[in-house]
């Protein structure tokens, strides 16, 4: 499954816009990732400015942090319908059409933007550039020209390099991010946020003790920082500290004392495979709370990695239900798992069309076709099984997994093409050597090329098969029988007498009541 598409969110920033102080808080407060107190704020200065267009346009960022694109785009039209002369509204719509899709409509509203700003006002450039870096869709060399034309406009401003940094990072271009950065603390020495986009560059290229450093260096020069502590938490995670990341958070969480906060909370738990964490955490949040979407869809992924499929399957739909309404981008792993749970609960059918969807929107995800073949077997549909399974070894260069092998065979085998499933069955054994299933399957096939035995194909492969088995009889019983069976008759052929009559007693041993080994063992050759 592709897990970050899953938790992707746009960076909000205030670019210094000189209005009253009230703004100015709430924009640091949302900064702060302190959504709901951020949110009563804008909500005040609405009232109490009706006409101030850049009250909309934060109050609609807040919403877009949220993830209530439905509410921010509410929120940019307003702005829009109050104050028309304001560029700020339309970078807030443009970015609403830019990351549903529509890369030609919010180019009309960049264009409208930027046009109304006669390409002036470096909040307007800045806005539409953190589209472009921080969206699904990247367009970092657009953003780095636009930020160098508001560098142009405000040349102290650090917020203009830490994005620029930002945007060279898209480019994978560590040291020119690493530069702006600097030239960011610069101006600002104490500029967190400049000093934590260094410890996320140093944590994404491995560098854990640099990044710890700026993380620390960050929260010394503002204990409220509160992205801060969540980013030493995971940081702390991954090295296996879990004690350390979960003090962290809970540092973080005392600063956002807010539903947003937990929620991030539950993010941090599933993304790093705590799932029952998650799972408890997100239900308690329900309990006062069900506006959150993406609760619905976190649930219904960690209840089916618990293995809770029913209830996996329960929160599936209603987490389709709510996007469809709000108009919530559907992303492949939302397929995927609402596809793997309709396995799990009997509804192969659906579970097959929408793994299906999930591929068709990310044709990396060649593991769902083994989910889809195990469906298919389960329905005995062997022609469903051998089409998905050739596909997934097709797209995987010819290295199928072990599973694949072994269901791949068992569809040929039991469609009588008994050569592609023994060819199956053998790679199966190259890549499990010591699984006795694929030498028993080899088995099976080699009596079909040798039904009456007279070449004694069969013969090796049980011996193979019974020597892996080693002491697991009992659960092995049958198939050890019709092993020695086969064995003890390959040595009488063979008249290798000695190696015919311990196969027969070794048999008689496990079924004393075996009539082919009592009848095998009174022939004079074996006495």
């Amino acid at each position: 499954m592709n897990l970050n598409k899953v938790f992707a969110g746009l960076g909000i920033i205030f670019f210094g816009v000189s209005t009253a102080q009230n703004l100015q808080d709430a924009v640091r407060m949302m900064n702060n990732e302190q959504y709901e107190s951020a949110g009563k704020v804008y909500e005040k200065l609405i009232t109490s400015e009706p006409a101030n267009g850049n009250n909309y346009y934060y109050c609609g960022e807040n919403y877009f942090k949220l993830d209530m694109p439905d509410k921010a785009q509410a929120m940019y039209q307003k702005g829009v319908d109050v104050n028309p002369a304001n560029a700020i509204n339309y970078v807030g719509l443009g970015k609403i059409l830019y990351t549903s899709g529509n890369v030609s409509g919010a180019g009309d509203d960049f264009f409208k933007a930027k046009t109304i700003s006669k390409s002036q006002n470096a909040t307007v450039l800045m806005g539409i550039a953190d589209v472009f870096i921080n969206s699904e869709i990247k367009n970092s060399r657009e953003a780095i020209s636009l930020l160098n034309q508001a560098i142009t406009l405000e040349p102290k401003n650090p917020e203009i390099y830490t994005l620029l940094g930002d945007a060279y990072l898209e480019q994978n271009d560590g040291n020119t991010a690493i530069a702006n950065y600097e030239k960011a603390l610069e101006i600002n020495k104490k500029f967190t946020k400049a000093i934590l986009r260094e410890g996320k560059l140093y944590s994404r290229a491995k560098n854990y003790n640099l990044a710890l450093e700026y993380y620390n260096k960050a929260i010394t020069i503002d204990s409220t920082f509160a992205p801060a502590f969540r980013e030493r938490a995971e940081l702390r995670f991954r090295a296996g500290q879990s004690e350390r990341a979960a003090a962290d958070y809970e540092k973080y969480l005392k600063l956002n004392d807010n539903i947003n906060a937990r929620y991030r909370y539950c993010e941090f738990q599933f993304s790093n495979k705590k799932f029952k964490e998650a799972v408890n955490g997100f239900n308690q949040i329900l309990k006062s709370d069900t506006t959150y979407t993406n609760i619905y869809r976190l649930l219904g992924y960690s209840y089916y990695e618990i293995g809770d499929y029913p209830n996996g399957m329960v929160n599936m739909d209603k987490f389709f239900s709510k996007a469809k309404v709000s108009g919530q981008k559907l992303l492949e792993s939302d397929y995927e798992y609402l596809g793997k749970n309709q396995m799990k609960t009997g509804k192969d059918s659906l579970g097959q069309i929408n793994l299906l969807k999930a591929i068709q929107m990310d044709s990396s995800k060649t593991d769902l076709l083994g989910d889809i073949s195990l469906g298919c077997m389960k329905a005995k549909n062997y022609p469903c099984v051998i089409s998905n399974l050739e596909k997934k070894i097709a797209l995987a260069k010819g290295q199928g997994g072990a599973n694949d092998y072994f269901y791949l065979g068992k569809a040929y085998f039991f469609t009588k093409d008994f050569v592609k499933a023994d060819t199956s069955f053998a790679q199966l054994i190259i890549l499990k050597p010591d699984l006795p299933i694929g030498y028993l399957w080899r088995a099976l096939c080699a009596n079909e090329f040798d039904k009456d035995s007279k070449k004694g194909l069969a013969a090796p492969f049980y011996e193979k098969f019974i020597e892996k088995v080693g002491g697991d009889i009992d659960k092995n019983k049958k198939d050890i029988i019709d092993g020695y069976v086969c064995i003890g008759y390959n040595y009488l052929r063979l008249k290798n007498y000695p190696k015919a009559k311990d196969a027969y007693l070794k048999l008689k041993e496990i079924d004393p009541g075996n009539a082919i080994a009592g009848k095998a063992l009174k022939d004079p050759n074996l006495k």
